[in-house]
C-alpha cells in the first residue's frame, strides 16, 4: 500500500491536495481520525489490497488534540506493516490565511466566541507540530493558486493521472 498523509493549516490547500490525489487514482478520506488508523490499514490490506493500493488520508486540527500526539506512533505502525508512507504538510503565511478566510467567509475549525481567527491559526500551528515535524514534504502555498498547487502535488508526490480527458 502506498499511503499519503495530507496535513496542514486550515486554508492552506488540504482539500485541493486531496482532490488532486483522488483524481490521480488514490482512495481518499478527509478528516481521518488517527485512533482508527490501525484498524483501517489492517482491514484494507486484508479486504482488498488492490482496491487500497493507493490511499491518501487527511489528518488535521479537527482531530482531538490528544490523538495528534499519537502521530509518531502511527507512522511507526505504518512502517512495521510495510506501508510506503509519505507525509505531505501544507502551510501558508498568516496574512495569506487571513485573506483566504476573509474571501471565502468560512469559519476556521478552532475559532469560537473566545478565540479570534489569528489565535485559532496560531493554536492550530502548535497542535500540528507532531505532524509537521515528521513531514517528508512541506509546501508553502502562500503564493500559489489552485492550479499551481495541483501541479506541485502531482510533481512532488509522484502522482500521475490514471485517466485523461477524452
Amino acid at each position: 500500500m502506498d499511503l499519503v498523509i495530507v496535513s496542514g493549516l486550515s486554508g492552506s490547500g488540504k482539500s485541493i491536495a486531496l482532490e488532486t490525489l483522488e483524481d490521480c487514482g488514490y482512495y481518499c478520506i478527509d478528516n481521518f481520525p488517527i485512533a482508527v488508523f490501525a484498524a483501517f490499514v489492517r482491514g484494507a490490506m486484508q479486504e482488498s489490497p488492490q482496491a487500497y493500493r493507493k490511499v491518501a488520508i487527511s489528518i488535521d486540527a479537527r482531530s482531538r488534540c490528544n490523538s495528534l500526539q499519537q502521530f509518531p506512533s502511527t507512522l511507526e505502525l505504518a512502517a512495521q506493516l510495510g506501508i510506503n508512507c509519505q507525509v505531505l504538510f501544507l502551510r501558508a503565511r498568516m496574512e495569506s490565511l487571513l485573506r483566504r478566510f476573509s474571501e471565502t467567509r468560512r469559519k476556521h475549525p478552532l475559532t469560537d466566541n473566545h478565540h479570534s481567527l489569528t489565535e485559532a491559526i496560531e493554536r492550530e500551528n502548535q497542535l500540528l507540530i507532531p505532524i509537521a515535524s515528521r513531514a517528508d514534504l512541506v509546501i508553502d502555498t502562500s503564493h500559489t493558486n489552485i492550479h499551481q498547487l495541483r501541479e506541485l502535488i502531482r510533481e512532488r508526490v509522484g502522482a500521475q493521472r490514471e485517466y485523461r480527458m477524452s
